[in-house]
């Protein structure tokens, strides 16, 4: 959101506060310190209530959301670790094939806003790292959903979509796993 609104550089320190000229007077600076609040203002407003007085008197967007930022770093390391104990032990059981991706689905989205995959920032990139590694995650997840489906029930189609050169996306593959499911069988 702060990108669409051009305030992203409020967060990252690149927006400067400017400094006052007489023959600008105080429009600039004005209106530079009124967008500031208005960042501080919704940091503020999305955080737990009970990290509102460690923010409190932070000057800057800038300043607020690094002191946030160094916290979330060390904060994060257990819940990775409890989302990658709860992926590992993650199996279908009995539940719906729907229910179980969806399960899955949640703790990959929550595990990849705290783990952030490596990717080429230089722009000039041309080997394409950044493609394959986020093909590497892709595929990952893949195996981990058709390794964790309850082998009572898609032990067939699971080796069937193994065979599979190349290996299709997780959505193809679940729609797979679906249509097995929902088939009459004799």
């Amino acid at each position: 959101m702060l990108k669409s609104k051009n305030k992203f550089g409020f967060i990252k320190g690149t927006i400067k506060r400017p400094t006052l000229k007489e023959e600008d007077g105080l429009s600039e600076l004005n209106v530079w310190e009124m967008v500031n609040l208005m960042i501080c203002s919704w940091i503020v407003n999305v955080i737990k209530p009970k990290l509102h007085t460690s923010v409190a008197y932070a000057k800057t967007a800038c300043e607020m959301w690094e002191n946030l930022r160094k916290r979330s770093v060390i904060a994060n390391i257990p819940k990775i670790h409890q989302l990658e104990t709860d992926l590992a032990s993650c199996q279908q059981g009995w539940l719906e094939v729907m229910e179980f991706y969806s399960k899955l689905m949640r703790m990959w989205s929550e595990l990849k806003d705290i783990v952030k995959v490596p990717h080429c920032t230089c722009e000039k990139c041309e080997c394409g790292i950044g493609t394959e590694i986020l093909k590497m995650v892709e595929e990952e997840k893949t195996h981990q959903f058709l390794m964790r489906l309850n082998d009572d029930i898609f032990s067939t189609i699971r080796s069937e979509v193994l065979t599979l050169n190349p290996l299709p996306s997780l959505g193809i593959i679940f729609n797979i796993i679906c249509d097995d499911w929902e088939k009459p069988k004799n």
